[in-house]
């Protein structure tokens, strides 16, 4: 009998655990919440549910309350009957007419609430049984918030509490986040959360996902859901986005590392993240992504900083600027006690902050002079001389429609800045003003709550302290301008091919020194590192009435890191990570490197450290273990060496390859995405 290799088995193993949570013959509808009306977002995917139930019996399903526009709205896309259904205790959830009721039906909608009255009153029952039944027979099942939570094979259950993304990042062991895993389970592998942007819930799935990991010991997919947004997924287990917003996808990569301590915060580096827009689709088995034709090449600048230290703060309080830990104190710590003199940049308009930061400095013993920055001082000779005499910058108040161009290249203030900023020892930005930090900045952040739904946020002209960046502050601050910031983020970086996004919440800031970031305060800093990101595209919907589209954007190929305090993400390499838990072993003899790029298209890059000249094999195999091509089988000498594999005619999907020297074997997970 032939010894079958690990990967082999491994092969085996992951082919039948696919095989397990295929999909069935059903259908499943996962929408973000948010709310329906005639002639909006929701007709294409409330209409795809009628379509997908073969005998258009619609049930409405809740624990406490029907809705009669629901059926009418289900009713105008040809369900020829639609009605509610509602199960409010154990008794009627196991009641044989409810069970028959729903067999009856083709399709059923959860609509929302809270999800953990679903689970505690329908699981185990027959109502379960006749949900997963309908599925089974070729029916579809939807959900919208809370009923689109426990559509998938892992559950938020939201038992002990609605867990808020700022707790979950601080502590994420104590943030009472309970998964539920054997209930309906109707979308494999999944592990599904509603209102994504409009909640800032981007700083909770990561964690959810590592919590799941952590107790059972396997790595699923978040799939986070924008409001007025949804995720189809047909019989074939291709889901297809819909609506006004973005589908965004964590998952493991080989690379990723998270970090769960008791009462410590949240730490992972590396975590795939995909986000899709409308005519993206998924295979949920493959991993396989399909991008729609308007999606262009994804082009990153590389990022880089004018002056030796550029400290970004997301606070708009003077106590956090200038507490023992905070950024004024790191910019002070920078003047290592020289006489040099602050200049601090505000608007005569919005004195009272710039104020506070220059008593603060003063007491540390810091020499400043207040910049008060207009339409009269941008081209004044004197202000212009007061600007070159300045050896650091604080930049606080100022109105981010202007102060880009009051201080460009065309005017005298702004000549003088571009000037001196190279030589500067370091610059600071708090609050608002870390937005203008980059080449470009956000404009029109609060012109409305609804301002990245509406189309309403502006790219103003920034600063150029940093290239290659989008920041936020504030991030969880005000929960009402939360979406603003995030999608902000996305659609920045997409518009201007930034590599990197920052998020920073108040109480939290970083200092950017060369290709490092590091990261100090309570919550971590969310970094999404598109350096290797490969397409992009941008919602096409605009709300009735309003002139532009909704401002996100897909983004395939990215990656994410929740940097906690003191710890650092670099973005000298491809591999990024400086991180005070520790990194990666080495192994002493051989190590197969992540391709790059990963997911890529046709070509990709693989790496090979080798540290004698010893005989090695490099092969490439698909996801059922057959073997594709052999890319090395010989000796190189010691070193690192790039071995490129051209996948010419393979069909897009997952594969490995697999380093073999001896008795050490490596095994890397590639995405080829076509």
């Amino acid at each position: 009998m032939k010894k079958v290799s690990s990967y082999l088995i491994a092969c085996i193993f992951l082919s039948t655990t696919l095989a397990a949570t295929t999909f069935a013959q059903g259908s499943v509808l996962l929408v973000g919440g948010g709310s329906e009306d005639y002639g909006d977002w929701s007709d294409q995917p409330y209409r795809w549910l009628v379509d997908h139930a073969p005998n258009k019996v619609i049930l409405v399903m809740h624990y406490s309350d029907g809705s009669t526009w629901l059926e009418s709205y289900f009713r105008s896309f040809g369900a020829t009957s639609a009605m509610s259904l509602i199960i409010s205790t154990k008794t009627a959830a196991n009641d044989s007419a409810n069970y028959r009721a729903i067999l009856a039906a083709s399709g059923v909608f959860l609509r929302g609430g809270d999800q953990w009255q679903y689970v505690s009153l329908w699981k185990g029952t027959l109502v379960e049984k006749a949900i997963r039944e309908l599925y089974q027979r070729g029916g579809v099942v939807g959900g919208t918030s809370a009923g689109e939570a426990v559509l998938s094979e892992i559950a938020f259950d939201a038992q002990l509490a609605s867990v808020d993304p700022r707790t979950a990042l601080r502590n994420p062991l104590g943030a009472s986040i309970t998964l539920t895993d054997d209930f309906l389970r109707l979308a494999p592998n999944l592990l599904a959360d509603s209102h994504f942007f409009e909640r800032g819930r981007l700083g909770r799935l990561g964690p959810m996902l590592s919590v799941y990991k952590k107790n059972k010991g396997r790595e699923v997919i978040g799939v986070g859901i924008d409001a007025n947004t949804a995720m189809a997924i047909g019989p074939d287990g291709v889901g297809e986005v819909m609506g006004s917003g973005t589908a965004t996808l964590l998952r493991y990569a080989p690379e990723t590392r998270d970090t769960l301590e008791t009462s410590k915060p949240y730490s992972v580096y590396n975590l795939a993240i995909d986000q899709l827009t409308t005519g993206f689709t998924l295979n949920i088995s493959t991993g396989e992504i399909k991008r729609p034709q308007t999606a262009t090449a994804f082009s990153p600048k590389s990022v880089s900083t004018t002056t030796p230290m550029v400290v970004l703060d997301g606070s708009n309080s003077n106590t956090d600027w200038s507490g023992s830990a905070g950024s004024l104190k790191k910019l002070q710590l920078a003047l290592s006690g020289s006489v040099d003199t602050v200049g601090i940049f505000s608007s005569p308009a919005s004195t009272t902050s710039a104020n506070s930061v220059s008593s603060s400095l003063g007491t540390m013993g810091v020499a400043t002079r207040l910049l008060w920055i207009d339409d009269a001082k941008k081209n004044d000779a004197e202000f212009a001389k007061a600007v070159s005499g300045c050896s650091a910058f604080v930049f606080v108040g100022n109105s981010p429609d202007s102060i880009g161009q009051l201080l460009g290249d065309v005017t005298t203030a702004g000549r003088s800045f571009q000037l001196r900023a190279a030589n500067v020892k370091a610059m600071v930005f708090l609050s608002d003003d870390v937005m203008l930090a980059g080449e470009t900045g956000i404009g029109q952040m609060y012109r409305s709550i609804y301002g990245a739904y509406y189309g309403y946020l502006t790219l103003v002209k920034g600063l150029r302290a940093i290239k290659g960046m989008q920041i936020v502050p504030r991030l969880f601050e005000n929960s009402d301008y939360t979406d603003n910031r995030m999608s902000s983020v996305f659609w920045a970086m997409g518009k201007s091919n930034l590599s990197v996004g920052v998020m920073v919440d108040v109480g939290s800031h970083v200092v950017v020194q060369g290709s490092q970031l590091r990261a100090y305060g309570p919550t971590p800093v969310i970094v999404i590192d598109a350096r290797r990101a490969q397409w992009v595209d941008f919602p096409t919907w605009k709300d009735p009435g309003k002139a532009d589209p909704r401002q996100n954007a897909a983004l395939i190929g990215a990656r994410i890191h929740v940097v906690r305090s003191s710890s650092a993400v670099d973005f000298g390499s491809v591999t990024t990570v400086s991180n005070s838990a520790g990194g990666n072993e080495i192994p002493a003899q051989f190590e197969l490197r992540q391709n790059y790029p990963n997911p890529f298209n046709g070509v990709t890059d693989l790496q090979v450290r080798i540290a004698s000249s010893e005989s090695f094999v490099l092969k490439v195999f698909d996801l059922l273990g057959r073997e594709v091509t052999t890319l090395v089988n010989g000796r190189m000498q010691a070193g690192l060496h790039t071995v490129v594999w051209d996948s010419g005619n393979a069909p897009s999907g997952v594969y490995f390859a697999r380093l073999q020297a001896g008795k050490f074997i490596q095994t890397r997970r590639l995405l080829l995405l076509k």
